[in-house]
């Protein structure tokens, strides 16, 4: 039966590995051995076996390739797969146009600021009624005269600690060539103040003279 089944194959293919035999089958080749009366062909491991009344032949054991096959159709959709790695910044875009002014925001808290109070004073020490408010003044004795400010007037009462206004006198009239200088200062915790003062003349040293004189004084506030 088995050598029926081989004597069918082409005779043109017999004669093509017949040419050049190798001495033993292997994996790629196949060896048989052809009656030269009959044309049956009988496979073997090696072409020494063949006898006197037979030729050895080979051929492949793989035949040629054939042609592609069409297309199979497309296989479902795979899962999704993980998410890749974040990739590198891009470059840095131009600048937008500006946006429209936002609403003004809320006024802020008032300044520290400055107090300040000024005034004239009459050789008499009588305050001028040209500026008659926020002091009190009285002649001492010849060329000596007393500034005072009211409670209130530099800080709230009970404000710790003390703080002390400046004052900066002017001699006016009648005796221009007079110097002020402030003999004392005090301030109290209710926020009132006094002040000395001591009119000199310049022409006849250490002598007190009366004359008049305008001021201003002023102390820094704090923050509320």
């Amino acid at each position: 039966m088995f050598k029926r089944s081989l004597g069918v194959l082409p005779s043109l293919a017999v004669m093509a590995f017949a040419l050049a035999l190798p001495g033993a089958a292997s994996a790629d080749v196949m060896i048989g051995c052809k009656n030269k009366t009959n044309g049956a062909v009988r496979v073997v491991a090696d072409a020494a076996t063949c006898r006197a009344s037979e030729i050895a032949i080979s051929w492949n054991a793989t035949g040629e390739q054939g042609p592609a096959g069409p297309a199979g159709p497309a296989g479902p959709a795979g899962p999704a797969g993980p998410e890749g790695p974040a990739g590198p910044a891009g470059p840095e875009g131009p600048a937008g146009p500006a946006g429209p002014a936002g609403p003004a925001g809320p006024a802020g808290p008032a300044g520290a600021g400055l107090k300040t109070v000024a005034g004239i004073v009459n050789a008499d020490g009588a305050p001028n009624t040209v500026t008659p408010y926020g002091f009190t003044s009285v002649r001492l004795s010849t060329g000596r005269y007393q500034i005072n400010f009211p409670p209130g007037t530099w800080f709230p009462p009970g404000t710790t600690p003390l703080r002390f206004p400046v004052i900066t006198v002017t001699p006016i009239y009648p005796r221009v060539y007079c110097s002020a200088i402030v003999s004392s200062d005090f301030v109290f915790p209710d926020g009132s103040s006094r002040f000395i003062i001591d009119m000199l003349d310049m022409y006849q040293p250490n002598t007190l003279t009366d004359n008049a004189f305008m001021f201003i004084a002023a102390l820094p506030q704090a923050a509320p």
